[in-house]
């Protein structure tokens, strides 16, 4: 697949790494010269120094041959009309802009549609409801929801209390509720697939693809301690701040809001009329420690700075916070960061890449969950009537050959959910949940084309 970048910042240039370590031709539309310059020696691929709005620039960047245009630069009016333009000077390629503003994401795909943009994406919604995901089960570690709801995916941290550790997994498959399966485990070397001998260790994190209904009973065996969140803290009142308030309000949550500039806060206790907006510095300690022994039991540190926002989330950890979820881009943070106590790491850049990348798949993957910093994915596949590969309706699983950084994590048939075992043959409909590294990425797709 040919695909365009415009924007090498954060999101951009994170974008086009993970395209070019699958195999896809990159080329990338970056306006700051010294910018382009850098990308250029440190990514294999083409790097066009210009404007996205520019036609030359975009034929000079193989706009022509492109499959897939995605625009994400700061500034949404320059993604949007790159968009439309490289709609009309291209083969129809599927075209992606990034939009903050709310008024442009809430009217999203009839506004993109009308404008010939396949779609629109603000990750700002989507963290947001990331969060709500973290403050809605009793206890540390995150939650994904896989095959619209039917299967969740669940990053746990272990202790040494855990009754999950020590034993191979094949020992303690007995013992887990029904649908669930050990997909992945974190360690300090990164993520790996687990195999029936693997054993899981402590200050490690599980990734287990479950049904709803199994969480809190594998939180309990996490070993680590949990309660009910009732209050929550905001430190921020972004975009992402005000759509978390806005839906905890929903929820009948009402939390309450650090915000230091004047302006926002104003305009926030306008918007929000149950929230408490409190203008002020969320990094302070002492208001910190102040809101803790008020109300919070849940702290959500939402300030656009990695590095202060971790240690402002483990400040809340040692004054007491129950739970603490921290935005954070650089997950390489992570290891130390819940080793710590922070309870969850949520990534706007990550949360985009993850919509994209469902976009970039072939064939009948329809969508695509990535884990950690692109270390693997999870990859939700519906078995055709007639796969090319007629094998895959004929053979057990464990005669399939998956590559070897791969497992197939559950099967949804009907109503029915599945953990495969190695004599489980699949059927017409059913949707597989792949998980993969990304060196079996390729290997996958071509056995499920």
């Amino acid at each position: 697949m040919y695909v365009i970048v415009v924007g090498a910042g954060e999101v951009g240039r994170y974008l086009a790494t993970i395209l070019v370590d699958e195999g896809h031709d990159v080329a990338v539309i970056e306006a700051k010269e010294a910018v382009a310059r850098d990308l250029e020696s440190a990514l294999d691929c083409l790097v066009v120094h210009g404007s996205g709005v520019n036609p030359d620039i975009l034929n000079l960047a193989g706009v022509g041959k492109a499959d897939l245009f995605i625009a994400v630069t700061q500034v949404d009016e320059v993604n949007l009309v790159s968009a439309m333009i490289a709609g009309r000077l291209g083969q129809k390629p599927m075209t992606i802009a990034r939009v903050r503003e709310l008024e442009h994401y809430q009217v999203g795909n009839m506004q993109g549609a009308d404008m010939g943009i396949s779609l629109l994406v603000g990750p700002e919604y989507s963290v947001a409801m990331q969060v709500v995901g973290q403050l809605s089960f009793e206890g540390a570690g995150e939650i994904r929801t896989l095959a619209e709801g039917r299967l969740v995916l669940l990053e746990l941290p272990l202790s040494e209390d855990s009754p999950l550790c020590h034993e191979t997994l094949a020992e303690l498959s007995s013992t887990f509720p029904d649908p669930s399966l050990v997909a992945g485990i974190v360690g300090a070397d990164g993520l790996r697939i687990p195999r029936g001998d693997d054993v899981l260790a402590p200050d490690e994190r599980a990734e287990i693809i479950t049904s709803p209904e199994n969480i809190d009973e594998f939180i309990i065996l996490s070993g680590k301690p949990w309660h009910h969140v009732r209050h929550v803290l905001i430190i921020g009142g972004g975009s992402i701040g005000y759509r978390l308030a806005r839906e905890l309000e929903s929820q009948r949550l009402y939390p309450t809001i650090i915000e230091m500039n004047n302006t926002r806060a104003e305009w926030l206790s306008r918007k929000l009329g149950k929230s408490i907006v409190l203008l002020g510095d969320g990094t302070d300690p002492q208001l910190l420690k102040e809101q803790l022994e008020e109300v919070s039991d849940a702290v959500v540190v939402l300030i656009d700075d990695d590095e202060k926002a971790v240690l402002v989330g483990l400040m809340a950890k040692h004054l007491g916070a129950k739970k603490v979820v921290v935005r954070s881009d650089k997950l390489e943070y992570a290891p130390i960061a819940h080793k710590m106590g922070i309870d969850a790491l949520i990534s706007p850049r990550r949360a985009l890449a993850n919509h994209i990348l469902g976009y970039v798949r072939r064939g009948r993957i329809s969508t695509a969950h990535m884990l950690g910093d692109h270390e693997g994915e999870v990859l939700e596949y519906e078995v055709p009537s007639d796969p090319k590969n007629a094998d895959l309706l004929s053979t057990p699983l464990k005669a399939l050959e998956f590559p070897r950084d791969s497992l197939v994590g559950g099967v949804i048939r009907g109503e029915r959910v599945f953990i495969p075992d190695g004599d489980f043959i699949f059927r017409p409909g059913d949707t597989l949940l792949v998980v993969a590294l990304p060196s079996a990425l390729v290997a996958v797709e071509n056995l499920l084309r």
